[in-house]
């Protein structure tokens, strides 16, 4: 009590902010799409995560909304609440439609895409193989541990070869490691995917953050 007057507690409000949010065009931005709430008040909970952020977006397109923006939403609307913001200050919106399941399409595509992958890989190490002259290494090879010579020793060129298919598939997957927090790591492959899509989203925050302050 201050003055005679009856302060009121404060709701504490947590609100964890995701670094991007995925939202269909014509619908707008809640707070449950752009993060986490949580709250010891189960219906404030409730409302403050179906609180409108942002307008809807009449087609598919970036955008972005950061923290202070947010707070004067929320705490305008929720006056009586202790709102603590953590995580991203910054949230990235894609405003993108769901797409519809197709899939023979999608069969097609991911044929098409292994079929330019093995020629492409394979082109690449017939043409590696050309250029360092493997051929005459593998006779060369053959003739010191036999003694004989022989133009193309299958002996050493089968080996050779399904050696290439196994240290891809071991170094690119790990599908076929015993240990199951093995499994469960990344790829080189799957990383270089995950950095790409970040660099990608960065790139995209800063163009519309530019675009928006021009």
């Amino acid at each position: 009590m201050e003055n005679g007057v009856v302060k009121m507690a404060k709701d504490k409000v947590y609100l964890l902010i995701n670094k991007k949010a995925t939202v269909e065009p014509e619908k707008p931005v809640y707070t449950k799409d752009i993060g986490t709430i949580y709250s010891m008040n189960g219906n404030l909970k409730k409302e403050i995560e179906n609180t409108r952020i942002r307008e809807k977006n009449n087609r598919e397109d970036w955008g972005y909304i950061n923290v202070v923006e947010i707070a004067q939403k929320l705490i305008s609307k929720y006056p009586n609440i202790d709102l603590e913001l953590m995580g991203e200050t910054e949230v990235l919106i894609e405003f993108k439609s769901k797409e519809d399941k197709k899939p023979l399409w999608e069969f097609i595509k991911v044929a098409f895409v292994c079929l330019v992958l093995f020629f492409g890989a394979g082109l690449a190490i017939i043409n590696f193989h050309e250029d360092v002259n493997t051929s005459k290494t593998m006779e060369l090879l053959y003739y010191t541990f036999t003694g004989e010579k022989k133009e193309n020793p299958l002996l050493l060129v089968i080996p050779y070869s399904l050696g290439i298919g196994v240290g891809v598939i071991t170094f690119f997957t790990r599908i076929i490691s015993p240990s199951q927090r093995r499994r469960k790591e990344p790829g080189p492959m799957e990383i270089e995917l995950y950095l790409y899509d970040q660099d990608m989203e960065e790139r995209i925050l800063n163009d519309t953050k530019n675009n928006k302050g021009s």
